[in-house]
């Protein structure tokens, strides 16, 4: 008798050990909410690119010229790197990004217009490409305190290079087939598309390219301001973006 309550007491201990163990639940999937990128709010301005017969402005170098440029002139009004297109820190070293900022500032300034860009000229290089490019900045406009219009360029068109190196073939994310133009602003992804920026030169490496620059903005000299941080009631008219960035999540 005392054997096989021993027995019983072993199997009722045994299955309530059993019991008393929970199924393990399967692990929560960790998430990661990603920001999307979106313009700074100071700078409500836009750019319209334009280029020489023979260039496309679609490729995909030119198109990560594009997204060079125009990063560039956001992060240097915005004081922030984060102003700068999606893969941008990817696409150019920090050493190239110091002059980024401007210490001297005393704060961040809202700006609103039109800034004018086009690719004078694009020649192949050992290792990418290197463009010629003309910035009419005339039009792109300062608020200040006193809720006036201040002009951030004048009659010049600023010349400037920018060389890129080419993705390497291991490591690129090259999809030729994102499209490179539409409605938007700035992109929602990686338009640099694993090519990287190897110098940028304020003014231009060809002086030539000065005098031909002068030529390629819509609008002629004469109708451009004669000075800088003249007030204006009014500011210059902020135009559509072109050729402009598409929502990717769209196509």
């Amino acid at each position: 008798m005392r054997g096989r309550l021993g027995l019983w007491v072993a199997v009722v201990l045994a299955v309530s050990a059993c019991g008393s163990q929970h199924p393990s639940e399967p692990p929560v999937p960790s998430t990661s909410v990603s920001t999307p990128y979106a313009v700074p709010e100071s700078a409500q301005y836009n750019y319209r690119w334009s280029a020489d017969p023979g260039i496309d402005l679609f490729t995909p170098e030119a198109t990560a010229v594009r997204a060079y440029v125009e990063s560039y002139y956001l992060i240097v009004r915005a004081l922030a790197t984060s102003a700068g297109y999606p893969g941008f820190t990817k696409a150019v070293d920090e050493g190239l990004r110091v002059d980024y900022a401007n210490p001297d500032s005393p704060g961040k300034s809202e700006f609103v217009g039109t800034q004018f860009q086009h690719l004078l000229w694009m020649s192949p290089t050992e290792h990418g490409w290197l463009a010629t490019v003309c910035t009419g900045d005339y039009s792109v406009m300062r608020v200040d305190q006193d809720r006036k219009y201040y002009n951030v360029g004048s009659t010049n068109v600023h010349a400037e290079t920018v060389e890129i190196r080419a993705p390497d073939v291991a490591g690129a994310v090259r999809n030729d087939s994102l499209p490179a133009e539409g409605r938007e602003r700035a992109p929602e992804i990686d338009v640099f598309r694993g090519w990287r920026l190897v110098d940028h030169v304020k003014s231009a490496r060809n002086q030539d390219a000065f005098r031909q620059c002068r030529s390629r903005m819509p609008d002629p000299p004469e109708n451009r301001p004669a000075k800088r941080n003249l007030p204006h009631d009014a500011p210059y008219p902020t135009l559509a973006p072109y050729p402009g960035w598409p929502r990717y999540d769209e196509n």
